[in-house]
């Protein structure tokens, strides 16, 4: 009897018995349903987690700080505004930008003409603000560190500004701005270029229920104006931790290396001898989170796939009663000439039927339950103004969904093979007489 006969009687057993075969199945649908229900969670969530920062700053951004064990980051090594200069020009090549965390001149304000509105936080960069949030300038040019060097009053507005704030202006480069800021300063700028603003950076934290027009964008001007209107002595002008992000192809890890030793050389002198330069960057902190959720993942699944041994234990005593019910059968068949390997393989083929039939219909239900878990998440997700920024994606885990099935046959292999090998052991005599 070949392998397809095998599978034509076995499926035959399987639709006689019905319930019996459903029942059967259950451990295995309640296990692999499980496995794949937090399976689609948690790669949905690394997605997650992966989407927001890249759409919101990128991935390929690296800090560098001086840290000191006893109390952390040292705020007293300051990247002064040359230390910016002389790292890019040492790095040439290697480094396509380096900034400070933009700074902020006063909280949010408004910016008015001819009955038009517009709400804006006005931001200081020493440049490529466009390229560190990961958006596109769509009109004119981003601020650059010679904007800072000859101290012009530029600025850099968004596509969301140009539309409520000047009217939808066609070619807003060139225009004159006069903004009364928070702090009661009047600064005046020009535009230089417009970025495309993302909807998930326009929605941001506390604006999830905020009408697009009121909503809040930033104004780029150059970091050394905003030091200029806070009164910030150059002596106090810099940062603790300079960022950096790198040339695509370039070799990170001699990147870090090469960088440590820059600062080390040109900074140690001046700083404490008991702190060391680090360098932190945003991926390897991604793949550290991956790696956390990865093994949380894998954790649970392990204990949720202890009920796969319960359905194993299941096929098994199902099996053992289906060679007491065919006893009389093998017999018959042993008599005809059916070799005990035959009569092994039928029962090992009708094991791993049920078992593979239940690991596909417990995939399925994970799937489902993994998609809408990961929809409602997504529905509170929106409607929440604190979680607004979050990009939430569904990702189902194809490697699981495989090893899912796999693993249900071979629950069927291992749980089927002593009940096979029962039957295919009977006495073919023995078999006969039983009534």
């Amino acid at each position: 009897m070949n392998f397809s006969e095998n599978l034509r009687l076995a499926w035959s057993c399987v639709r006689a018995n019905k319930l019996r075969s459903v029942l059967t199945m259950l451990g295995i649908i309640i296990g692999i349903s499980s496995v794949i229900t937090i399976s689609t969670i948690g790669s949905s969530l690394r997605e997650t987690i992966q989407k927001t920062f890249s759409d919101l700053t990128g991935t390929n951004q690296l800090a560098v700080y001086w840290f000191n064990p006893e109390y952390g980051i040292d705020y007293d090594a300051v990247f002064t505004f040359e230390d910016v200069d002389n790292y890019k020009k040492a790095f040439e090549g290697m480094v396509s930008t380096a900034f400070y965390m933009d700074v902020n001149l006063g909280s949010t304000t408004s910016y008015e003409e001819n009955g038009r509105k517009a709400n804006i936080d006005i931001v200081g960069s020493i440049e490529s603000y466009a390229l560190k949030n990961n958006l596109d300038i769509i009109m004119g040019r981003d601020i650059t560190y010679q904007d800072n060097v000859e101290n012009r009053k530029v600025c850099v507005v968004s596509d969301h500004f140009v539309k409520y704030g000047l009217g939808n202006m066609k070619n807003p480069i060139g225009k004159k701005l006069e903004i009364s800021t928070t702090n009661g300063n009047v600064i005046t700028v020009y535009i230089i270029g417009v970025y495309k603003q993302k909807q998930t950076q326009l929605v941001s934290m506390g604006q999830a229920s905020t009408k697009e027009e009121d909503s809040v964008t930033n104004l780029v001007i150059p970091i050394k104006y905003v030091w200029d209107t806070l009164n910030i002595s150059e002596d106090e002008q810099g940062a603790p931790i300079l960022y950096f992000m790198n040339e695509p192809g370039t070799d990170l890890e001699m990147l870090k290396e090469n960088t440590k030793s820059y600062f080390k050389r040109t900074m140690g002198k001046n700083v404490d001898s008991k702190s060391q330069i680090r360098i932190e960057s945003l991926e390897e902190q991604l793949k550290m989170i991956n790696t956390v959720l990865n093994v949380i993942t894998v954790a649970i699944s392990v204990i949720a796939a202890i009920s796969l041994i319960v359905g194993g234990i299941g096929v098994m005593n199902i099996m053992l009663v289906s060679v007491v019910e065919r006893t009389k059968e093998i017999g018959i068949r042993k008599a005809l000439g059916a070799k005990n390997k035959v009569i092994e393989m039928q029962f090992l083929v009708e094991a791993v039927l049920i078992c593979a039939i239940g690991g596909i219909i417990g995939i399925i239900i994970g799937l489902l339950n993994g998609g809408l878990i990961s929809f409602i998440v997504k529905q509170i997700v929106q409607s929440k103004e604190a979680l607004s920024m979050l990009t939430v994606s569904v990702s189902p885990p194809i490697g699981a969904i495989i090893v899912s099935f796999l693993f249900s046959s071979l629950v069927g292999v291992v749980f089927g093979l002593y009940p096979a090998r029962r039957a295919a052991r009977l006495s073919p005599i023995d078999a006969l007489r039983d009534e």
